[in-house]
């Protein structure tokens, strides 16, 4: 049977504002810009040649004629998305998890053989994160960010907190000391272009002058950065959780005692209700777990080579 149906995306965008009320919040689910949402509305509205929406100063309203067209279309999307979450859980498939590359690659990723021994029947598919992270946009299972996620069937475990100090190679001759952070003899800062708010809370607790980098070296991620560091190129900005291994090791060793805390939690979001993975809760244990053991490890260090974590200076 052949359908006589509008663009699917011009659907999607009608049924996504006619149910926040709203254009630009149907363009942050769909991650779309608000004109191409806008666009998409007029496509629709032209098709049917009516009005679909009431615009008012701070949103849009179903006309009479949008009402019941919008209820049908939800109710098929929600009859689509049943069906396809049917066939997903039917069969296994791996947790499909989401995070940025220096949670990925500086502390996920060497633990994941842990997980693999002890749930060999749960596979995962970890995928990096470059851009906001969304369950409503993406397929996912579970994510680890910094980012506040707001939505709904989503369920949210604080893994641990941001803390940064100034991190070198145990193999660089010079002992730790400010000396290597700013004046002559200052090493050259590893940084990326996202953490300099970071860099400039860090020293302004420290004491020192705010940092240069046009000694330095920039780079694309924090895990870089370790890599670079652990060569002897530099000072890097250690994420303690990060580079909690290399400080147990003795690879990375801080250039102060002094640790600013950011006030910026981590978090486990997973996805909740008929949706949810059957292996995802085997995972939030187990990565719990293993954040607790990081998370004691630093506790360690601090009565050692580190001091208690400040709280940085909060812009007004």
């Amino acid at each position: 049977m052949r359908y006589k149906l509008p663009p699917l995306n011009a659907l999607k965008a009608f049924e996504a504002t006619g149910r926040t009320g709203s254009l630009s919040a149907a363009a942050r689910e769909l991650r779309v810009s608000v004109g191409a949402v806008s666009r998409h509305v007029s496509i629709l509205e032209a098709y049917f040649g009516c009005e679909l929406f009431d615009r008012r100063y701070d949103g849009v309203d179903l006309t009479q004629w949008a009402k019941p067209l919008h209820a049908a279309i939800a109710t098929a999307f929600g009859s689509i998305d049943a069906a396809c979450r049917d066939v997903d859980s039917g069969h296994s498939r791996p947790i499909r998890l989401r995070t940025f590359t220096s949670m990925a690659t500086d502390w996920l990723t060497p633990r994941l053989g842990g997980f693999r021994r002890s749930q060999p029947n749960i596979p995962i598919q970890l995928k990096q994160a470059f851009s906001d992270i969304s369950f409503a946009a993406d397929p996912l299972d579970a994510a680890v960010t910094a980012q506040n996620i707001v939505e709904s069937g989503i369920q949210q475990f604080e893994l641990f907190p941001t803390v940064f100090t100034p991190v070198v190679a145990a193999s660089n001759k010079a002992p730790p000391s400010l000396d290597l952070l700013s004046g002559p003899n200052a090493l050259p800062l590893l940084y990326t272009r996202r953490e300099i708010p970071f860099w400039e809370a860090t020293f302004e607790k420290i004491g020192l002058p705010p940092p240069i980098f046009d000694r330095g070296l920039e780079f694309d991620s924090l895990s870089l950065t370790y890599q670079a560091a652990r060569r002897g190129a530099g000072i890097a900005l250690g994420l303690l959780f990060f580079v909690a291994d290399d400080l147990v090791a003795g690879t990375l060793i801080p250039a102060t005692r002094i640790c600013v805390d950011m006030e910026l939690t981590q978090y486990l979001y997973v996805r909740t209700g008929r949706n949810t993975n059957p292996g995802t809760e085997f995972f939030v244990e187990w990565i719990q777990s293993e954040a607790k053991k990081t998370n004691l490890e630093l506790n360690a260090l601090f009565d050692t080579i580190l001091s208690s974590p400040v709280t940085a200076v909060q812009s007004a």
